[in-house]
C-alpha cells in the first residue's frame, strides 16, 4: 500500500497536481516521495498501533487547514475512518481499496468498517481490477460511483547491458501464507535443470519457519539465495531471467508489472484479483490454474528448456511499460475525479 501510495503520489506530482501525502502512521520510510510532494506524519502517536479517535481529528484538522479539491484514501479502514472524520464538510472522498476482494478483515475491524460505511458512503471508489469492481458494487450498491484505475508503473531503470542469468526471480514480504512462496518451492522442486538458481527479495530465510522446513525437506539449500529487504530492484530484475508469481491472492500485483517491465518472462497463479487484467495468456506472459504446483512446475521447466519462447515473451512484456505508464494511469483517474 505504501508503495502504491508513493507512486500515486508522484505520477500526480508529475501531471502538475498538487499533492500532499497524509501517513496514518509515523514509521520508516521505505518509497520515496517526489520533492515537490508535501509529506503529513503524526506526531506523538499511531506509532506502533492505530488510535481510531485521534486519528479523527487529526484528519479533519489537517483536511480543513489543506482545504484539497478531492481526497483518495487508501484502504477500506483508513477510508471508512476519514468518511468518519469528515462528515458534514463536504470535501469528496474516493476509496481506493488495496486489498484483495477475497480478504476477510479481523472481527473488529470488520464491525467498524461496516457500521461507518453503512451510514456514510464514499463520493467514489477506485479498484484496482475489473474483479474487484464487481465486488465493490455489491458492497457499496449503484448510488457509488466505481472506477477501475490500476497502479501505476514506477520509473525503472532498464540496465540493458545487464548480463542475464540462469535466475527465478521471486519478490515479496514473508511470514505471509497469500505470497505462496510455500508452493512456488515445491514447484521448484521439480525444476530439472539444477543449474537454475531461485532468489527471494522481500526477506531472509529465517524470517518464514515454513519456508525454512521446505527446503531442509527438499534439499534446496545450494539452489536458493534469500536477498532480504532489497530497495533498488531495478538490477535485481534486470539480471534474472524467469519471475514468478505464486501468489494465493492479491489486491494488486505490483511486482509483476514491473518483471513485464524489465522483460522478464512471467508465470503467475491465477489467483484473485489481477492477473488475468495484466497477463494475455501464452502472449505475454503465462497463467497457470491457481494453486496447481504440478502445472507451475511444469510451466518453469518448458520455460528453461525453450530460450526462444522467453525471448518471445519478453519482448511482448515490455510493452506494458506503456499501459502502466504513470501519465496514463495518473491520466485516467483524474478523468474520473473530474467527471465526478
Amino acid at each position: 500500500m505504501e508503495r502504491a501510495g508513493v507512486n500515486l503520489a508522484n505520477s500526480l506530482c508529475k501531471s502538475n497536481q498538487e499533492v500532499t501525502f497524509i501517513s496514518f502512521f509515523k514509521q520508516e520510510h521505505f518509497f520515496k516521495l517526489n520533492n515537490g510532494i508535501q509529506l503529513i506524519e503524526p506526531k506523538g502517536f499511531n506509532t506502533n498501533s492505530l488510535s481510531i479517535l485521534k486519528s479523527i481529528y487529526w484528519i479533519r484538522k489537517q483536511i480543513q487547514e489543506l482545504k484539497p479539491d478531492s481526497i483518495i484514501v487508501f484502504n477500506k479502514l483508513y477510508g471508512a475512518i476519514t468518511c468518519l472524520s469528515l462528515v458534514g464538510t463536504g470535501y469528496k472522498i474516493y476509496l481506493s481499496e488495496r486489498s484483495s476482494p477475497i480478504y476477510q478483515w479481523p472481527k473488529i475491524q470488520n464491525l467498524i468498517i461496516n457500521l461507518i460505511f453503512t451510514f456514510i458512503k464514499p463520493y467514489g471508489v477506485i479498484s484496482q481490477t475489473n474483479i474487484a469492481k464487481e465486488y465493490q458494487k455489491k458492497y457499496f450498491g449503484n448510488r457509488v460511483k466505481i472506477e477501475v484505475v490500476p497502479n501505476a508503473l514506477r520509473e525503472i531503470d532498464v540496465f540493458p547491458e545487464t548480463e542475464k542469468k540462469n535466475i527465478i526471480l521471486a519478490v515479496g514480504r514473508f511470514n505471509d501464507p497469500l505470497k505462496g512462496f510455500d508452493m512456488l518451492l515445491e514447484a521448484f522442486s521439480m525444476v530439472q535443470n539444477h543449474d537454475w538458481k531461485l532468489h527471494f527479495a522481500g526477506g531472509e530465510k529465517n524470517e518464514d519457519p515454513i519456508l525454512e522446513k521446505i527446503i531442509r525437506e527438499k534439499n534446496l539449500e545450494d539452489r536458493i539465495q534469500f536477498l532480504g529487504k532489497v530497495k533498488e530492484m531495478d538490477l535485481i530484475y534486470a539480471s534474472a531471467s524467469i519471475f514468478v508469481i505464486p501468489s494465493r491472492s492479491e489486491g494488486f500485483p505490483n511486482v509483476l508489472i514491473e518483471a513485464m517491465a524489465f522483460g522478464l518472462p512471467c508465470i503467475s497463479f491465477d489467483f484473485i484479483a489481477g492477473p488475468k487484467d495484466i497477463i494475455t495468456h501464452e502472449e505475454d506472459g503465462i497463467l497457470v490454474e491457481n494453486g496447481n504446483i504440478e502445472s507451475l512446475a511444469n510451466r518453469i521447466n518448458r520455460l528453461i528448456e525453450n530460450d526462444k519462447e522467453r525471448l518471445r515473451l519478453a519482448n511482448n512484456a515490455k510493452k506494458i511499460r506503456y499501459k502502466y505508464s504513470s501519465e496514463m494511469i495518473s491520466n485516467k483517474l483524474l478523468t474520473f475525479l473530474e467527471n465526478e
